[in-house]
């Protein structure tokens, strides 16, 4: 993987040719990249993309044939389990990082590789009608694409009866029809869609800073698995330690000065 820092952010470019396969030792280097991200006070956001021609196509195929093929089948069950185990930390540790996570998704973006965009905050997309993004998973195997908590994720986006149908027919769709049913945030011109998500992610960093983004994060994706009035409990606890912990003071003072005078 590679890893550029520049303004506040960093780009990881997967790398793990020829379909950025979704390794044990990929995922570990993930995890461990966004450990040292996040002990980095200057970084706010993380924007996640492609180095090849594809975003990521899920399970690792060769992987899990060398297991096949040395240890057996049941080896193979209790390894992929355990394998499994570090995708859904990974996902778990995307979603609940302080650091915006933004999915530059610049080629396909299938099975495991759309659990891990799902996880992320954010997904923007190249406005390519060859870009396919679904998860094959049951016509593959015949299971759910459930590794990284895809049903979840793409439940929370989609809607639970639009992931229903989508996970259960395992066609892949456009980016535009990804984009139609939630599963896409913003569409951008191929061309541009790496600089356009950067630039997004730099204004992020720049404007709400670490405290804010992980504030929004606390309060929108918390709230959203409680009652209302759980939740509201929940927005002024995250609003009233973002005010104490960031700019708020300063802020305030800035804004009365500018537009307090009658």
């Amino acid at each position: 993987m590679i890893i550029e820092t520049e303004s506040g952010t960093q780009t990881w470019r997967l790398n793990f040719a020829p379909v950025n396969a979704l390794s044990p030792d990929l995922l570990c280097e993930m995890k461990q990249a966004l450990q040292n991200a996040e002990a980095d006070p200057g970084i706010s956001a993380i924007v996640l993309t492609s180095q090849l021609r594809i975003f990521s196509a899920g399970g690792d195929a060769g992987w899990m044939g060398s297991v096949l093929n040395e240890r057996g089948p049941e080896a193979l069950v209790n390894e992929f389990n355990q394998a499994m185990d570090v995708f859904r930390d990974v996902c778990l540790s995307l979603r609940r990082s302080p650091l915006l996570i933004v999915a530059a998704l610049n080629g396909h973006t299938l099975a495991g590789g759309l659990e891990l965009a799902a996880a992320c905050d954010l997904r923007f997309a190249a406005d390519d009608e060859r870009l396919q993004i679904g998860v094959p998973e049951m016509n593959l195997f015949g299971v759910l694409p459930s590794g990284g908590g895809g049903t979840q994720f793409i439940a929370r986006l989609m809607g639970p009866s639009r992931a229903l149908q989508f996970i259960l027919e395992a066609n892949p769709v456009s980016a535009q029809q990804a984009f139609e049913n939630g599963l896409v945030d913003r569409l951008c011109p191929p061309e541009t869609l790496l600089e356009d998500t950067r630039k997004f992610a730099r204004d992020v960093a720049r404007k709400a800073g670490r405290i804010g983004v992980s504030a929004a994060k606390r309060s929108i994706f918390g709230g959203s698995e409680l009652p209302l009035e759980n939740a509201m409990c929940l927005d002024h606890a995250v609003h009233w330690d973002a005010m104490r912990r960031g700019n708020f003071r300063s802020g305030a003072a800035d804004f009365v000065k500018r537009y307090g005078q009658s």
